[in-house]
Order: structure tokens, then C-alpha cells, then sequence
């Protein structure tokens, strides 16, 4: 089977997110995409059904973040020394069901990531802490994310559209614990207590393995390839990302 690959350099938020919705367009014609991509600052991504009024606003213009609202749902994402994956697929190409795919793309992340020594696992079940109670997506595991010995590794969301899925996903590189938690409007003690829950259940690849993005990008690219069973060319043609930046654009 035949995959486009995008394979970008750093972006910002809002080019990133309008990208993706981008891609929903292309694969409708029959080829699915895998993007892999970087962000150029830090930037939050904000769950689609999300209210921005959890997110510490002052906090994000003070450190000079970007802020976006992501396509998919879920919770908020601080991609910041973050490798992001994206996959667009016709609906009909992937198992029935929201986490039929989930689990098929994190195979497919699974046995990429095992490729530069990380000792990668499926979650098989949620975190016994669910994550209405944080507006983090990092603070809870969600069944068939990936995981490092039980730590939380990759953050994944899912949107339907058209017939097209489009799933993507923060792979950290290195770990922003403290910068992450104070993003969110809470209370002093509660950002103390999401801090200390984020280093207790969540990690980066940096904290496994010494490895560079293109050497994670490499892997991805061959766990997709094996799982499957795909040929991967580039894409070469423009995207036509601008005409979704007001679906994803927050502020100016």
C-alpha cells in the first residue's frame, strides 16, 4: 500500500495544527499520510471541545509560548521540545472504532521507538485517575497509549471528519514538567500537585535513551512501514494549510 510522507522541519502552532487539518483533505482521496514534525516555539495545543479559560493565559504571553486549539479533542499539550506525529486516513483503511486505531498506530509507534532501544509498551488499561480532573493531557494514561515502564510517553487525540481519521500525537524529547504545569489556571498547591503527579507518571525520550530527532523520526518511519505493510513517497505538492487557520487560531 502506498503513504504520502511529510516529513517537516519546525513549525508554529497554528501552521502545524492547520497542516494537519490539511492533510484530512488530501488522504479523502484514497492515500493515507504520516507527518512527523517539530514546533518552532513552545506552544500549548488545546483540546478541540476545551475551554480556554483553564489555561494561564499571562503565563504562556510571560514566557512567550504560542497557543492553539488542536483539531482533535482531549486535553492541553505543552509541545515544547516535542516531536509531533501525524497520521490522515481514509476511515475505511483502519479498523472500525476510535480505539481499534489507536491501538494500530501505536503498534506502529511501538515497534519504531523499540528501533533506538526505548522499551516501549501498550497501555492496556486508564490511568485509575481520570483526566476530567486535570486539564493536562500528560496527567492521566488513556488504554493503547504508549508508555515506558509504565510512565506515559506519547499523548494521542482522534477527530473524524468526512470519512477521513486524523490522529497525532506529542512524542516529548525532553521533559517540561514545571513550565507544563504552570500553564493552567489553578490554584498554587494544585500546579505543586499536578507537577508532582506529571514527574511520577510521565517521560521523554531523553530520560531513555540519548538519541536526536532524526534518529526517532527514522524509526517512526520504519515501525509504520512494517506495521502496515506500506510504501512510503514523498509528498511534494503545497499544502493548503492557511484556509484552516481560523479553526485553529486563538489569539492574535
Amino acid at each position: 500500500m502506498k503513504w504520502y510522507m511529510i516529513n517537516h522541519g519546525a513549525f508554529d502552532g497554528e501552521r502545524n495544527m492547520s497542516t494537519d487539518l490539511a492533510m484530512m483533505d488530501i488522504a479523502r482521496n484514497g492515500i493515507p499520510i504520516l507527518r512527523l514534525y517539530e514546533w518552532s516555539v513552545p506552544t500549548l495545543s488545546l483540546g478541540k471541545f476545551q475551554n480556554p479559560d483553564e489555561i494561564n493565559v499571562d503565563y504562556l504571553k510571560k514566557m512567550k509560548f504560542g497557543f492553539v486549539k488542536r483539531p482533535s479533542g482531549g486535553r492541553a499539550v505543552l509541545h515544547y521540545d516535542d516531536l509531533t506525529y501525524a497520521v490522515a486516513v481514509p476511515e475505511y483503511m483502519m479498523p472500525k472504532g476510535v480505539m481499534r486505531t489507536y491501538l494500530e498506530i501505536s503498534r506502529a509507534l511501538v515497534k519504531g521507538l523499540r528501533e533506538v532501544g526505548l522499551d516501549c509498551e501498550i497501555a492496556k488499561e486508564r490511568s485509575e485517575e481520570r483526566y476530567t480532573k486535570f486539564a493536562a493531557c500528560f496527567a492521566t494514561t488513556s488504554i493503547h497509549e504508549v508508555t515506558i515502564e509504565g510512565k506515559k510517553l506519547i499523548g494521542s487525540a482522534q477527530t473524524r471528519k468526512n470519512g477521513v481519521v486524523l490522529q497525532h500525537g506529542s512524542i516529548p524529547m525532553k521533559c517540561h514538567f514545571t513550565e507544563y504545569s504552570n500553564s493552567f489556571k489553578i490554584t498554587e498547591d494544585q500546579t505543586k500537585m499536578l507537577e508532582k503527579r506529571l514527574r511520577k507518571t510521565t517521560t521523554c525520550i531523553s530520560e531513555y535513551a540519548s538519541v536526536g530527532t532524526v534518529d526517532v523520526k527514522d524509526a517512526i518511519i520504519k515501525g509504520f512501514r512494517d506495521t502496515f505493510d506500506t510504501e512510503f513517497v514523498p509528498f511534494n505538492e503545497e499544502i493548503d494549510w492557511k484556509k484552516h487557520v481560523v479553526d485553529v487560531k486563538i489569539w492574535d
